[in-house]
């Protein structure tokens, strides 16, 4: 009877317990185990990249780990990309870019560029080419002549790299934001929204003769009341 060994991972973000021979290359513990067969066996002798995860962050070729070395370690392959916090829909920003770059052909090596992809991003979210072909050079196409590839993880670069913008501006403040609270509170830097006696416009401090006393509205703002105080 084969021994056994009961390990934990944690595979795209769940926690998954198996049994594992002390001889079981982790590629086939991912893919007969776990039923994630989206991670490829080309070679079995490191050398093709096909079967590449993450493990604890790191890419690394799962035909070179047994099973058991990974017990405890966090494992992403590329099932479990498009449930990223960068990812919209249903692929990640690298996935999109092997799409709209046409990065593949028979996609047997895809799935390890993806995940090589990847990791390259995480250290560096704005590689050169010669950075790219370094990251990838551990995983072997036989279809593309890798110009598609490479231009597919640049595309993912910009596309997080926009994303990261637009999350990270500036939000625009609303007149009520930008409003001093008191008419000598306003400086050069107050918003000013063009509407004269408006957000700082030219006229703000408007003389308090001109100013309504029925409690009324002046230029779309609640202006102050008859007895000369500052609703503002």
């Amino acid at each position: 009877m084969t021994e056994t060994r009961e390990i934990t991972l944690t595979v795209n973000g769940t926690e998954r317990t198996i049994d594992a021979e002390p001889r079981q290359l982790l590629v086939h513990a991912i893919r007969e185990d776990l039923d994630l067969t989206g991670t490829h066996i080309g070679c079995d002798t490191g050398n093709c990249g096909a079967c590449t995860v993450l493990v604890d962050g790191e890419p690394l070729k799962s035909c070179l780990m047994f099973a058991v070395q990974a017990d405890g370690s966090d494992l992403l392959t590329v099932e479990g990309m498009a449930a990223l916090p960068e990812s919209t829909g249903d692929l990640h920003p690298i996935q999109e870019g092997f799409r709209e770059e046409h990065g593949l052909q028979c996609g047997y090596c895809t799935p390890g560029m993806i995940v090589a992809g990847k990791a390259l991003l995480e250290e560096n979210p704005d590689p050169d080419e010669d950075e790219i072909r370094e990251a990838i050079s551990g995983n072997l196409c036989r279809c593309t002549g890798y110009q598609n590839i490479v231009r597919s993880i640049e595309y993912a670069a910009e596309e997080l790299e926009a994303r990261a913008a637009a999350d990270g501006g500036m939000d625009v403040a609303s007149p009520a934001e930008s409003t001093p609270s008191a008419a000598g509170d306003s400086d050069d830097s107050a918003f000013d929204c063009g509407v004269e006696n408006c957000c700082g416009g030219p006229s703000l401090e408007a003389d308090e003769g001109e100013r309504p006393t029925d409690g009324g509205r002046a230029n779309g703002h609640d202006a102050a009341g008859g007895d000369g105080g500052d609703s503002r």
